[in-house]
């Protein structure tokens, strides 16, 4: 099973379906457009395979909060903890978008929600007349535990940086059929001299290394590579501050490029949606035909 971001299909899909995820409940109108839009890149769908599971409908406010518009498991998937893995991937998400807690509403008369929320440490508060006369709601609220900090990596994060840099890549070699791919092999000495040149960034959680990305000027393109982040942070956001943290780097340059191998498809995933495009195709040194693509610095 794995998380990714909610698109307008998954909506379609869901509105068919919805009897299975919210049982006789006529639910529709929480369902707008805008949270599969507007709002996509916050919102959650939990799949197995092609198989929608559940889901999650949220957007970070400018007053610092994730809220939580809706959330629902299908009938056959209940009681397996993905509520729970979808309000952690949430928070996540809205914690390296600014925010500092999680905000939610229901009714006073559902227990059911209220006691999930406690379990996840929420506070409820009652608000009368919130969703108008005589409409009281529950407010519930729970603080974001901060996300890592992106910073300069110093001689000191070499090690650690090159463990979770071949943690990640492993992976990736393996698609490749176990290829030598750069990122696999390289040494603890050529990690230590790219950090003394700059522009090789971490991403910190608390004292542990879990992401990584370098920024590095050529002429007038700004060149972003060994993107990474640790195995059990990814598809938490992590890998889209850490690109934006990366361009940031770079001031001055009229485009930003990057190139990841032609199979792997969560990373032309971020990258197209990041606005990035396919500019030309090359073959690295382990023989794996790579895409590289760019989008304009301004």
């Amino acid at each position: 099973m794995h998380l990714r971001p909610i698109e307008p299909a998954d909506l379609a899909a869901i509105l068919t379906d919805l009897p299975r995820y919210w049982g006789g409940r006529d639910m529709r109108a929480l369902h707008q457009p805008m949270f599969a839009r507007q709002f996509a890149d916050t919102g959650l769908v939990a799949c197995r395979d092609t198989d929608r599971l559940g889901y999650l409908l949220g957007f970070v406010a400018p007053t610092g909060e994730g809220y939580i518009h809706a959330v629902a498991v299908r009938d056959d998937a209940r009681g397996q903890g993905l509520a729970t893995l979808l309000y952690r991937r949430f928070a996540e998400i809205a914690a390296g978008r600014g925010a500092t807690r999680l905000t939610a509403i229901t009714s006073p008369s559902n227990t059911g929600s209220l006691g999930f929320h406690a379990g996840q440490g929420f506070t409820a508060t009652l608000v009368a007349d919130y969703a108008g006369p005589g409409a009281d709601r529950m407010l519930l609220h729970r603080d974001i535990d901060p996300a890592p900090a992106i910073e300069p990596a110093t001689p000191a994060d070499a090690g650690e940086l090159l463990t979770v840099q071949r943690a990640a890549y492993l992976p990736e070699a393996l698609r490749y059929g176990g290829r030598p791919i750069p990122p696999v092999v390289e040494t603890l000495d050529q990690v230590l001299a790219a950090i003394a040149a700059g522009g090789v960034l971490v991403a910190r959680a608390g004292r542990r290394v879990v992401g990584t990305a370098r920024a590095t000027r050529v002429g007038t393109d700004g060149q972003i590579g060994r993107l990474i982040v640790a195995p059990d942070w990814q598809g938490r956001g992590l890998g889209t501050r850490l690109l934006r943290a990366a361009e940031a780097a770079l001031p001055g340059v009229t485009r930003y490029t990057l190139f990841t191998g032609h199979a792997s498809a969560a990373n032309l995933r971020l990258y197209t949606r990041l606005g990035y495009a396919e500019t030309h195709r090359s073959t690295d040194t382990a023989g794996v035909e790579l895409v590289h693509l760019a989008r304009p610095a301004a």
